[in-house]
């Protein structure tokens, strides 16, 4: 039996795209990093903090099927897309819950997909010292894609990846090298991420100052009839909206919090009802469902 207290290989950060023939390049799938174990026609999911999410995503026990009854330790991410891209609150969404009966229910409105992109072990042989295009190369020969399981795609042209990624506000590219192992429990050269810093809207529903002018906004994600709190952002604002934004938010103020995860707020917050809308630039989710980096762009009319 396989150890299932695997650590798993993670990228190293870079700004821009290295192109060379020593890598290849993959979409990176903003999801949740899963390990699949699958031994004796059972399915274990495993994520990379090492806690067991397989009642989370029980579609996933047809994945036995998919290697044809054979043994294997997965790589992946599992996603929750929309409109074809990958929706990192909706997949949060899902791995949150743990009640049996929503999470059955969650399957018809929030549908997993699992991309895989690495293969550990198959049959009981460890291959993780095996270089990568020869584990990518027994992963495509064993795992038959379908019913929610995608095995992703290799590219040769990273740039070309990188501004097709970009194009449609995805999170990045990986590049990884051809003839890397997978050194499991850290951070590797082997792997490299470039990211593409991404947009999108929030509403406006408080505030905080520093002396009388309006410092930063409280900035909320609506999921259907809720609006998520997602963080604080200040960078981007001049100092003509800073004096417009002070004038008009203590008119709109209200005594409670109109984000549904914001219980215990700190006292600097100010709530207000959520009628501005922003675009906001920002690098990633957090797993704590909040914005790295935000910057106000622009206020939407």
């Amino acid at each position: 039996m396989i150890d299932k207290d695997l650590q798993v290989m993670e990228p190293v950060s870079r700004g821009q795209v290295v192109q060379s023939d020593e890598y290849l390049y993959q979409v990176k799938w903003d999801g949740v990093r899963m390990l699949a174990f699958i031994e004796d026609g059972r399915v274990t999911l495993i994520n990379k903090r090492h806690h067991d999410r397989t009642r989370q995503y029980s579609e996933l026990q047809g994945l036995p099927e998919r290697l044809a009854g054979r043994s294997a330790v997965l790589d992946g991410e599992i996603v929750v897309l929309k409109g074809g891209k990958p929706s990192f609150p909706a997949v949060m969404s899902r791995d949150n819950l743990r009640d049996a009966s929503r999470i059955q229910q969650a399957q018809g409105f929030l549908p997993i997909d699992y991309m895989v992109f690495d293969l550990l072990y198959f049959e009981g042989d460890d291959l993780r010292d095996q270089p990568l295009e020869e584990r990518q190369g027994i992963l495509r020969e064993i795992l038959s894609a379908g019913g929610g399981v995608h095995l992703v795609e290799d590219f040769s042209e990273g740039m070309a990846l990188f501004a097709s990624i970009c194009s449609m506000d995805m999170e990045g590219i990986i590049a990884k090298q051809r003839s890397g192992r997978y050194i499991a429990g850290k951070r590797h050269q082997d792997w490299l991420k470039i990211k593409h810093r991404r947009k999108g809207s929030c509403l406006v529903g408080g505030y905080t100052l520093r002396g009388k002018m309006v410092n930063s906004l409280l900035l909320g994600w609506e999921q259907g009839e809720r609006l998520l709190f997602v963080g604080r952002a200040g960078s981007g604002l001049n100092s003509e909206q800073q004096e417009a934004l002070s004038a008009f938010l203590p008119g709109q103020e209200r005594a409670t919090s109109p984000f549904f995860n914001l219980i215990r707020p700190p006292a600097a917050y100010h709530f207000v009802e959520p009628s501005i809308r922003v675009e906001v630039e920002f690098a990633e989710w957090t797993e704590e469902m909040h914005l790295r980096a935000p910057v106000i762009k622009a206020f939407i009319s």
